[in-house]
């Protein structure tokens, strides 16, 4: 029966691995560049990102502006036609729409200037597209119908191209042969009529660009291929994704390159290449810069550098979380219990060696030679602030500022960036919320990564109380757009390490629950409450709700708990006063006042007279509400009664300290005394008690205490007992923390009996109370009576 106790305790304590959600990738990815607000949505699809590459152009707020068919067929009309009715006769009209009563002016024009041959064309290019797909009906035996059907079609096709007057005319027809060669895997053909309409050295037009895809599909050189869906790439952005997808990046860089004609090609090609690499591709924007400064694809992998850079810099520095994608050059470990989250901050100063890298590419480029050069200045401006450069990124921004439209998007990327560099360079100590950030600080309040960015930098220089109201602010209710935009922020802390490193953050209470210190703490209270007084725009925008007033109190009189320091602990535990506790902690009093979670808020039992997982054994005389406060109260009660000299019965106060100072441990009753959850799991924490809540100290000490002042031998066999059980919890803890589970042997027990000194102790001083005491918890009753 002796081994019962320890078999028990171990069940109790063991550690339960679970699953659950934890943030990786987008959920932890910070940026501030927004590729969208420097025209570069044509490349949404490969923005960077931890996501795979995926076709953007349905679910875009950009949809794709590709006009260039319609403004050739406006050119072909002699500009005299509208691009809107040009584009509902491509993309509405039906064959038996485009007819003489139409109204359409398009189509109007190419009657009035009796162009049939245009009209013919418009007729038969709506015949052709039910042939242009592989996806036949599943449920009817007519491929080869439609194959039949579909070489119809294209040997008329490409009779219509022989016998077109116009040139124009003439491609169009032999492009539409060309897809249905496609669509009939007929890739012989392809080549044939693209060779008698077409060619590779020449791109006039969308309809050459719309052939060279084609043509790219059927060549077998893959060098050959690659150059094809790079110009493809280039000019058609409806086809970008497609061609990005058939584009073999395994093929040797050079070996492409030796095939292309002019020095543009070339950066068609490697900008490809660079799409491809997520790593570090400084070498690639030098190639491209070097054979085509103009192009704007240059400029997008400038902008997919800079995401990278914001990645590998700001995730760790911010979030305390590994980027979301690795950097090439920095040894990264799995994530485990071993690393911490120093050595995530030391991958940050890794990376801003490469952001210098850049910064010194875009120096030596001739900005009046690129596409976009405002892109150009606000990503110098902020490389800037990544080298911790923040005058000449301040700098740098003013005079962009100064030439830059005020209704321009950019603007607000560059606003950011103008009050990130403001914070940061402030001195340690000194820091605050400079009065030019606030009007930005409020435009983007719903920001919450760029305002969570704001109060870690306060919170490194020292202003906690600053960096407090920041947080505070992010945890208003999450609106839809927040799910849609992935508005959320999950962060370390720096206190993270061994057995923590994988503890994060979501929402500003628990952080200021786990790393703020009482004194921190106070000090942001008092600093929230001056702002309740003050009447600007950001204190209103900032300032906290009543309730929140209440819980910090709470928060802080419990943060006094875990210090062992009751006087203040009463003192802020009486602050939101007692209908707070009330309706917080009864649950039949609560009548839906609150959404708290009752399971992890109710208190069990009366701490003092009652032990979980033990059969009652201790008279409960004194009955009373059970709150922080009240317990509170009584805690200090009983201690002044054991520590007077002239109390009679000062172990059995003693002992019911004890007993408090177990249950308000992970083992206990009343462990919300000192945490606001709790894991089945592990209850390793970087809160600042994380040892006594493990290992139940104090509620030794106290049984101790008891025990010096027990007067039979039964009694003080009861208080060794109870030592020996807050011993157990502490081998326990020492267990998890050198990364061993529990065994449940015998030899393990007969161990653990052994090492734990108070169970020696109850042995060897009291043999005959051993076996009751070790054997089961039925004799405590009439152990804890024999106390007089």
């Amino acid at each position: 029966m002796r081994k019962l106790v320890i078999f028990t305790t171990i069940l109790l304590s063991n550690i339960l691995l679970a699953c659950g959600f934890y943030p990786y990738g987008e959920d932890v990815r910070f940026s501030f560049l927004n590729p969208d607000y420097f025209s570069y949505h044509k490349y949404n699809s490969f923005y960077y990102s931890s996501l795979s590459f995926g076709d953007q152009s349905y679910y875009s707020d950009h949809k794709m502006d590709d006009s260039q068919n319609e403004e050739l067929w406006r050119k072909y009309c002699s500009n005299k036609v509208s691009i809107e009715d040009i584009t509902v006769v491509l993309w509405n009209y039906s064959f038996s729409d485009i007819n003489p009563n139409s109204a359409n002016s398009f189509l109007q024009y190419l009657l009035k200037t009796k162009d049939i041959e245009a009209v013919n064309y418009l007729k038969f290019a709506k015949n052709c597209e039910y042939f242009n797909t592989w996806q036949d009906d599943p449920w009817e035996r007519n491929e080869n119908t439609v194959i039949v059907s579909r070489t119809k079609m294209l040997n008329k096709g490409i009779a219509l191209a022989t016998s077109a007057k116009q040139l124009e005319i003439k491609k169009r027809y032999a492009f539409l042969a060309i897809r249905l060669a496609f669509y009939n895997h007929d890739m012989k053909q392809i080549n044939k009529v693209y060779g008698q309409y077409f060619s590779t050295d020449r791109s006039d037009d969308i309809v050459d660009t719309w052939a060279l895809y084609f043509k790219a599909i059927a060549e077998n050189n893959q060098a050959l291929k690659n150059i094809y869906f790079a110009n493809v790439f280039a000019k058609c952005p409806e086809k970008c994704f497609v061609s990005w997808q058939y584009f073999d990046s395994k093929v040797p860089e050079n070996e492409v390159l030796n095939y292309a004609k002019n020095n543009t090609e070339k950066a068609n090609v490697l900008l490809l290449y660079g799409i491809y690499n997520s790593g570090k591709n400084i070498d690639n924007l030098k190639q491209i810069y070097t054979y085509n400064p103009h192009s704007e694809g240059l400029g997008f992998l400038l902008a997919r550098e800079i995401n990278k850079l914001e990645d590998w810099i700001y995730t760790p520095y911010y979030t305390l979380f590994d980027p979301s994608m690795g950097s090439p050059g920095y040894g990264l470990e799995s994530t485990s219990e071993s690393e911490s989250v120093q050595k995530v901050l030391k991958r940050s100063d890794f990376d801003r060696k490469y952001a210098a890298e850049v910064l010194e590419f875009i120096n030596y480029v001739d900005i009046s030679k690129v596409n976009n050069p405002d892109f150009w200045k606000f990503a110098k401006a902020e490389l800037l602030l990544m080298t911790k450069n923040y005058k000449e990124s301040l700098l740098q921004i003013s005079q962009l500022e100064n030439t830059l439209s005020k209704d321009l998007k950019m603007r607000n990327n560059l606003e950011q960036i103008k009050v990130l560099d403001l914070f940061a360079n402030q001195d340690y100590g000194n820091a605050m919320i400079l009065e030019a950030a606030k009007e930005i600080i409020i435009k983007n309040k719903t920001n919450k990564r760029f305002i969570f960015a704001l109060g870690r930098e306060l919170e490194y220089l020292g202003n906690t109380d600053d960096a407090a109201l920041l947080y505070a602010s992010l945890d208003y209710s999450a609106s839809e757009n927040d799910y849609l935009s992935n508005n959320f922020v999950y962060y370390k802390s720096l206190k993270n390490g061994n057995k923590t490193y994988g503890d994060y953050f979501a929402e500003s209470f628990n952080y200021l629950d786990a790393v703020y210190t009482p004194e921190e703490l106070l000090s942001f209270i008092k600093k929230a409450q001056r702002l309740e007084e003050k009447t600007d725009s950001f204190s209103q925008n900032f300032k906290l709700e009543k309730s929140s007033f209440q819980k910090l109190y709470d928060l802080l009189g419990t943060k006094y708990v875990r210090q062992n320091k009751l006087n203040l602990a009463l003192n802020a535990f009486q602050k939101p006063g007692e209908e707070y506790y009330n309706i917080q902690y009864s649950l039949w009093e609560r009548n839906d006042k609150t959404s708290y979670d009752y399971g992890n808020v109710i208190f069990d039992e009366n701490p003092f007279f009652h032990l979980k997982y033990t059969p009652d054994f201790i008279p409960e005389k004194e009955q009373f509400r059970l709150n922080k406060i009240s317990i509170t109260k009584k805690l200090m009660e009983y201690i002044s009664k054991a520590n007077n000299p002239k109390e009679n019965d000062r172990d059995y106060y003693y002992f019911l300290v004890a007993n408090c100072y177990y249950n308000m441990s992970q083992y206990g009753n009343v462990w919300m005394m000192r945490r606001y959850s709790i894991s089945s799991s592990s209850n390793f924490s970087v809160r600042e008690d994380n040892e006594e809540f493990n290992s139940s100290h104090l509620a030794r000490f106290y049984y101790g205490k008891a025990l010096e002042n027990a007067k039979t031998d039964k009694f003080k066999a009861l208080c060794l007992r109870m030592q020996g059980r807050c011993e157990n919890n502490r081998l326990d803890f020492e267990q998890q923390k050198n990364g061993t589970y529990l065994s449940y042997s015998d030899s393990y027990i007969d161990e653990r009996l052994e090492k734990n000194e108070y169970y020696r102790k109850l042995r060897e001083k009291y043999p005959d109370q051993y076996d009751d005491m070790m054997s089961n918890c039925d004799f405590f009753t009439s152990y804890f009576k024999a106390r007089r």
